[in-house]
């Protein structure tokens, strides 16, 4: 069970069905449209010969976010309990309440140490229609120090018969409002003779799940193209990292000052204003992002994965002979 869905038992519709999996929405079947709309949403990150990939997020770029705040969150509720409530609670002999305060503030930042440091380098979904196999990142083993640390994590491949999609919700609740967060979760089988779950995956938060379904599914199924007419293909990033790039948006006068006196004078005087809270906070999350990267694992990719599928297309390549089926249409103006 993760974040709420269920993944385990069988994959098939007499165990997955009637309501015997909280959350569950609508199983898909692979010969059988979901609906008029198709679209990916903006999860496409790659489009290749003859697979299209997904997901591919680069620690570079995000990784650390959630620990810097979460090791904020630790330091505040550190001081607040030191500061105002320490004292009683030693003359009190409540040393269980003082434990619980003081663990209590680094449980978020203790949990996504576990989940972001040494974990995959890149984490991407391929589906392969020529060969009909869908790619995702697997860690395995036991970390090296017990609770924490690098373990190994290798690309797998699956038959695209074996995996099967379902559309799940799970419960976002705050103390003013509740929402359904919708998931598109896939399920591998063991065999066509076993139902038995073996691995899924799961594409999380996707506000148009049917849509990005019947995306996946017509590409698989009845070959159509990645893209739509005038559409770009997704810019592969990988290794592109300038750590300063974006100081500017916290440091005014590093990034064309005079020019944003001029265009945007209040928000450039708010900025300068708040440098000594942004400016710490940036460089607090630069920290972590490094701690990601440098502590991220090495995916392992197979030589005949990678011969599958191939090089990564570019928009020059779609306006050649040889990849014009990929996108519909004449190619869009530059």
């Amino acid at each position: 069970m993760i974040g709420g869905v269920n993944t385990r038992g069988r994959s098939t519709d007499e165990d997955r069905s009637g309501g015997k999996v909280a959350g569950l929405v609508k199983r898909y079947t692979k010969r059988r449209s979901a609906g008029g709309s198709v679209g990916h949403g903006g999860n496409l990150t790659g489009v290749y010969p003859d697979a299209i990939e997904f997901q591919r997020m680069y620690l570079t770029g995000a990784g650390g976010y959630y620990l810097a705040d979460c090791f904020l969150i630790g330091v505040i509720g550190t001081y607040l309990f030191t500061t105002f409530a320490l004292e009683g609670a030693i003359r009190n002999g409540a040393y269980g309440a003082m434990a619980f305060a003081y663990v209590g503030s680094w449980m978020f930042f203790i949990f996504f140490a576990y989940l972001e440091l040494f974990a995959p380098a890149d984490s991407p979904i391929y589906f392969d229609r020529k060969h009909r196999k869908v790619y995702k990142v697997l860690q395995s083993g036991a970390r090296r120090w017990g609770f924490f640390g690098p373990r190994r994590s290798r690309l797998v491949a699956y038959d695209w018969d074996l995996v099967d999609a379902e559309h799940h919700t799970t419960l976002q609740a705050s103390t003013a409002t509740a929402s359904r967060v919708h998931h598109l979760v896939f399920l591998v089988r063991k065999s066509e003779d076993d139902a038995t779950i073996v691995d899924h995956f799961t594409f999380a938060g996707v506000d148009f799940v049917p849509e990005l379904w019947e995306y996946i599914r017509r590409y698989m199924e009845n070959g159509a193209a990645p893209l739509v007419q005038n559409e770009f293909p997704p810019v592969s990033n990988m290794g592109a990292y300038v750590p300063w790039s974006d100081f500017g948006a916290v440091v005014p006068f590093l990034d064309q000052p005079g020019r944003r006196w001029k265009e945007q004078p209040w928000k450039t005087l708010f900025k300068y204003i708040g440098m000594p809270v942004t400016v710490p906070l940036y460089v607090l999350w630069l920290f972590f992002n490094r701690l990601t990267v440098w502590t991220a694992q090495k995916v392992e990719w197979p030589n005949d994965i990678t011969n599958d599928l191939g090089r990564l297309i570019d928009e020059l390549d779609l306006r050649t002979g040889t990849y014009r089926s990929l996108r519909p249409g004449p190619p869009p103006v530059l």
